[in-house]
């Protein structure tokens, strides 16, 4: 969520069941978090962010997802 430094994860339905906390938000670090995107076919979840406001630049943090993405049609063989 933006300006949390976190990403929400939900089910097909809607409903909140986890969460990827970005390393260095307690400390305000990072908080600006945009654009989660699933690797096409693994679990690799990449998190871009950025730290504006403390300096530190803009970062792409990768944490595994909760489950493998598919991959779309662009992506197959």
């Amino acid at each position: 969520m933006y300006n949390q430094g976190r990403v929400m994860i939900f089910n097909k339905l809607g409903f909140p069941i986890g969460q990827i906390l970005i390393p260095g938000r307690k400390k305000g670090h990072h908080l600006r978090t945009t654009h989660p995107m699933f690797i096409p076919g693994t679990r690799d979840l990449l998190i871009c962010t950025n730290d504006f406001e403390s300096g530190e630049g803009a970062w792409i943090f990768k944490a595994q997802g909760f489950a493998e993405s598919h991959k779309s049609f662009q992506f197959h063989d």
